[in-house]
């Protein structure tokens, strides 16, 4: 600015010390600190440690400064800690330094100490799920920079992290930030979807001139050289900018608009891109879209067409991220909701939540699409469980104590049932059947002789330490099963075929995964059945209030596991599809015919929101238009199919006309079919002509009844198929059948 100034000064270049001048002159420094008469502060040994790790972890100072700087710090440290007069620089004392210089942790600094890489592993899994070739990427740089082999001359690693939004790229940047320099603010973001011109420079250069350079990328990184930087969206950003960081990227170093070079050799670069990995907005979920349009290989093909040679070759590895399966949102939701209940308004209550696995499911599908990731799992959270809860809690209307929180799914919302384990004594109210005439009432002695069994828990649960021990035996069968090398070999070999190079693109992939996720699914719901379980264990007995409610939901979560670990065993289809046909009869009994159809079509879908099934009403076609009412599901959850299977053939309802008349019969017809397509459908139109391609498979005989219902003189069912017979016809219609015998 002022060019006469330089003809009145002359520089002089001042090259940093040798390796023996800083040593030399450290020594000399020791001795002068060193108090008369007493030990030296510094043996040689711990000046040569001195040295190395400042070559190491500072190298952005020049020698000396860099080495004298260390040790007075440290000297400083330790007077103002010491009430002695004998002082000693150690090589633990160093590290101290180094450590709250630089933010690393100790277990880096110090090559004494090991580093446990499997806990590493583990804590960045536990962060970022699903991500395993990321995990294991990071985990790898951390430990070349624990052994000191990084290139010295350039970053301490550079990654191109690409995939779709919301899978982890900048959570596992903050993990590392977190990990490495103490917190996760020592992570620098710059959303590089904001330089997408030449003025935008300045975000990265600072203004020339004597402005304001603070919030400039060199500034920030001078300010804290130990740092994880995160270039957001990085193909967004203008390609002059790209040249910028190629000079970074090389040589570990950018000099701003005002001559001053920033070091960026202690810092490790992340950039993030979704190219190539844009997927259908509001796609299903699954452990790749339903358009199955997200290909590894395709992302790969768009960063190279988008970045020069010179650029990628720059880069020390490109990671693609994948969309999330359905298990890894299973354990983020898990993890979310467990961090839910520790926030202050909940953590204080006396307040034990249990989830059935409906409500999980219901929260996986309002908090997860493919395009979004889980981004939207925390408004899902709030609006469906929180809210509902806070105007609870501030409307003062949940009973105080100790309460068990039962959280299910109601359909279209959550809802949250208070349990009181020392409640009252409930009565219990009738389920609107009569005994069956003919047959003699059972009391409840006769019952307690009867095989105690998962089914009759469910229906009329007691609460008694016999149903415990039953529920206790079944859980340790299931456990036992899922422990199985077997059972626990079928995930494992599923998952490590994910990592096979052509796995992504070939057309078995989607039956090896969906193997995988419903084991995790039968996991996962073991889990929740043993946590309920040691609730139960604490209750009085025989169960009081509506704690014997818990025991039934716990043995219908029990009974339906052990027929999911059999699809697994077997190899069984699990989903099923359910199609309900009014009987073509005279047009005088049709109407009637459709009535009574509709009211087993209505059973079939109470019993899917009974057993906690995911039921998608693939069409319904009333009587308006002349036609016979049908009705077709698709159930899916805990072994529909093996449920369901036998209920394929005629259902009759009985009218009475007379003693010597025969009775009147209203008919539906009903098909059950497996979803055996391996392909997940892209919609439901294409799931309704799966379900037409596999119904039309299903070889049932149109004469062979299923079961006979009758309302007068008293309510009756006989199942023909299973051979029992009962007086319960609304439980039955209620969607309880297969409980029954």
């Amino acid at each position: 600015r002022k060019p006469r100034c330089r003809n009145a000064i002359e520089a002089h270049r001042i090259a940093p010390f040798s390796e023996s001048g800083t040593l030399q002159l450290a020594t000399a420094w020791a001795e002068r600190e060193t108090r008369e008469g007493a030990e030296p502060i510094l043996s040689a040994e711990t000046l040569r440690e001195a040295w190395n790790l400042t070559q190491q972890f500072q190298s952005d100072r020049a020698a000396p400064g860099n080495l004298l700087q260390l040790l007075k710090v440290t000297l400083r440290r330790l007077t103002a800690a010491s009430s002695g007069d004998k002082l000693q620089i150690g090589i633990d004392d160093l590290i101290e330094t180094l450590g709250q210089l630089t933010g690393l942790p100790t277990s880096i600094l110090d090559e004494r100490r090991n580093l446990d890489l499997s806990s590493l592993r583990k804590l960045f899994a536990s962060r970022v799920m699903g991500q395993r070739e990321a995990v294991g990427c990071l985990t790898e740089r951390v430990a070349m920079i624990k052994a000191g082999v990084t290139d010295p001359t350039r970053p301490l690693g550079v990654f191109l992290f690409a995939g779709p939004t919301g899978t982890g790229k900048t959570e596992i940047a903050k993990t590392l930030a977190d990990f490495l320099f103490g917190a996760a603010d020592r992570l620098i973001r710059l959303d590089m979807s904001e330089l997408q011109d030449e003025p935008s420079l300045a975000r990265v250069l600072g203004e020339p001139g004597e402005k304001d350079t603070s919030g400039a990328l060199t500034e920030l990184v001078r300010r804290q050289p130990f740092s994880v930087i995160l270039l957001d969206e990085f193909e967004k950003a203008h390609p002059r900018i790209w040249d910028l960081f190629l000079q970074v990227f090389d040589d570990g170093r950018l000099t701003d608009r005002q001559g001053r070079t920033t070091d960026f050799r202690h810092t490790l670069i992340i950039l993030t891109s979704n190219l190539g990995s844009k997927i259908a907005s509001g796609g299903d979920l699954g452990f790749l879209d339903r358009e199955g349009s997200f290909q590894p290989s395709g992302v790969r093909r768009a960063i190279d067409r988008a970045f020069r040679p010179e650029f990628l070759n720059r880069l020390d590895r490109i990671v693609v991220f994948r969309p999330l399966s359905r298990d890894t949102m299973r354990q983020i939701l898990r993890k979310e909701l467990d961090e839910v209940f520790r926030r202050r308004g909940l953590r204080n209550r006396a307040w034990a939540a249990e989830w059935d696995e409906a409500a999980i499911e219901f929260l996986l599908e309002k908090g997860f699409t493919v395009d979004l990731g889980a981004r939207p799992l925390r408004r899902a959270i709030e609006r469906y469980l929180l809210t509902p809860l806070a105007l609870t809690i501030v409307d003062h209307q949940f009973p105080a104590g100790d309460q068990f929180l039962f959280i299910r799914s109601a359909g279209d919302r959550l809802e949250v049932e208070f349990v009181d384990p020392e409640g009252p004594e409930e009565v219990a109210e009738p389920d609107g059947g009569r005994p069956v005439e003919g047959e003699p009432a059972v009391d409840g002695a006769a019952a307690a002789e009867k095989r105690l069994r998962l089914e009759r828990i469910v229906l009329s649960p007691h609460g008694t330490a016999d149903e415990l021990d039953l529920l206790r035996s079944s859980l340790a069968r299931v456990e036992h099963t899922i422990a199985a090398p077997a059972f626990a070999g079928a995930k494992t070999t599923a998952l490590q075929l994910t990592g096979e190079p052509d796995f992504w693109e070939s057309s078995d992939r989607f039956a090896i995964l969906d193997e995988a996720e419903y084991i995790d699914r039968i996991e996962s719901g073991t889990g929740s059945a043993r946590s309920l379980l040691e609730r139960l264990e604490t209750a009085r007995l025989p169960a009081s209030g509506t704690v014997k409610q818990l025991f039934g939901r716990l043995a219908q979560q029990l009974y339906l596991l052990e027929h999911a670990c059999d699809d697994v065993r077997e190899r069984r289809v699990r989903d099923a599809f359910v199609s309900v046909e009014a009987g073509h009869e005279t047009d005088e009994e049709a109407v009637s015919n459709n009535e009574f159809a509709a009211r087993i079509g209505a059973m079939y879908q109470g019993w899917a929101k009974n057993r906690g099934m995911r039921c998608d009403l693939l069409e319904e076609r009333s009587s308006d238009d002349g036609e016979p009412y049908r009705l077709l599901l698709s159930i899916t959850g805990y072994a529909p199919y093996a449920l369901l299977d036998g209920e394929t053939g005629l259902h009759v309802f009985e009218i009475p006309v007379g003693v010597r008349k025969p009775a009147k019969r209203r008919v539906a017809r009903v098909l059950v079919a497996p979803q055996s397509e391996s392909r997940p459908a892209r919609d439901a139109r294409e799931l309704k002509r799966q379900a037409e391609r596999e119904l039309a498979t299903v070889q049932a005989a149109p004469t062979q009844v299923v079961r006979h219902y009758r309302e007068t003189p008293s309510p009756l069912v006989r199942d023909a198929r299973r051979g029992w017979r009962s007086g319960k016809l609304d439980r039955v219609l209620r969607g309880d059948f297969d409980l029954m015998g």
